[in-house]
């Protein structure tokens, strides 16, 4: 017969091994609250086997709601192929403990298919299928703080199934003086 305390110290053990019981991501973005100034590397032409990157610069402004469960990411950016302004709205499900991210730009002012993601590798990591070209594609999309007042983040295109991934957005954040969360 196994104790109470033996079996308190197990029960334990095996929450502790399973980060799927154990972890809850509610606070994964807190510290992206703020205003930020952001710097854009863009593909201009994914999954082509081009090499026309463009650059932009700009500010992205992180705001909480619900209490956590949520957060709205405003960009607006100016750079060599013009101007870029959209909406991230990441929305926590603490059944599933992962995140949806659903963007939205101000030029077709719909969201598309929200990509599904959570914390991995020290950094979100968000997937979801998409459309490019009229072709089916995977979407992966990562975000990593380097420090409280440095983060980037990257977006990659698959067209295989994910075998491979073409990166083909590059975003650098540096947290404007003055806004900290």
């Amino acid at each position: 017969m196994v104790s109470r305390k033996r079996f308190a110290l197990l029960a334990l053990a095996l929450l502790a091994a399973s980060p799927a019981l154990a972890r809850d991501g509610l606070h994964d973005f807190d510290s992206e609250v703020g205003t930020w100034t952001i710097h854009t590397k863009r593909l201009m032409h994914p999954l082509a086997h081009a090499n026309d990157w463009v650059t932009y610069d700009g500010t992205k402004t992180v705001i909480p709601a619900w209490g956590g469960r949520a957060n709205i990411a405003e960009v607006r950016e100016d750079g060599a192929a013009g101007h870029l302004n959209f909406v991230a709205i990441r929305l926590y499900d603490p059944t599933a403990q992962q995140w949806s991210l659903n963007f939205m730009s101000a030029g077709n002012a719909t969201f598309g298919i929200p990509l599904r993601g959570e914390l991995r590798n020290g950094g979100i990591e968000f997937i979801g299928p998409d459309t490019q070209n009229g072709r089916s594609i995977l979407v992966r999309f990562t975000s990593k703080e380097e420090n409280a007042d440095r983060a980037s983040s990257e977006q990659y295109f698959s067209d295989d199934g994910g075998k491979t991934w073409e990166l083909n957005w590059i975003n650098t954040y540096t947290r404007t003086k003055g806004h900290a969360q």
